[in-house]
């Protein structure tokens, strides 16, 4: 089942013809976040396979001499996260995701992390990829948790298995979704 849904919602977002107009309305409304600005360091993903584009984003915070700006790098089973100066150095790594080369920085020192999903639930559950990087990643994370999705992506309820860390936000194009009660 998880495998059916999996591949009906990838196949929607492959057609979704408003990605650039809403992968900008979401980087606008995460960095309206109060977190944000007191954030020294975020890690954010590079998009792949049609995600929520996170470059405008990257773009941004690069700019800003207040920000340590983080991009994960597969290394085995895990995600390093690592810090970014610019997207020239980036190389393909896991899955032919761009990637950084550089020295690991402190799991636990990360503020923000900005996750990627197929889809989210109301909970903040996330339907992955299934391999378990991010939940993996998530249960080191003290900071922020923090999806970002599509309108189509937000779905009332997911199967949750013991292992899976859910966000504590979800941003759309339309909401912030409070995942702890609340928009």
């Amino acid at each position: 089942m998880k495998q059916k849904f999996r591949e009906e919602l990838l196949q929607k977002r492959r057609k979704y013809d408003r990605a650039e107009e809403d992968a900008l309305k979401i980087k606008e409304r995460f960095l309206q976040l109060p977190e944000i600005h007191r954030a020294d360091s975020i890690l954010l993903y590079y998009p792949h396979k049609n995600e929520v584009s996170t470059l405008p984003l990257i773009e941004e915070l690069l700019l800003k001499a207040d920000k340590k700006l983080l991009l994960p790098k597969v290394n085995g089973d895990e995600i390093i996260p690592i810090p970014i100066t610019d997207l020239s150095s980036l190389k393909k790594g896991y899955a032919g995701i761009l990637e950084p080369d550089g020295i690991s920085y402190p799991v636990e020192k990360i503020d923000i992390v900005v996750v990627p999903a197929i889809a989210f639930d109301i909970n903040g559950h996330r339907l992955g990829y299934g391999k378990g990087y991010y939940d993996r990643l998530l249960k080191k994370i003290k900071g922020l948790k923090v999806g970002f999705a599509y309108d189509f992506q937000i779905v009332d309820k997911l199967p949750a298995e013991p292992h899976d860390i859910p966000v504590d936000l979800i941003v759309t194009p339309t909401r912030i979704i409070n995942t702890k009660g609340g928009e």
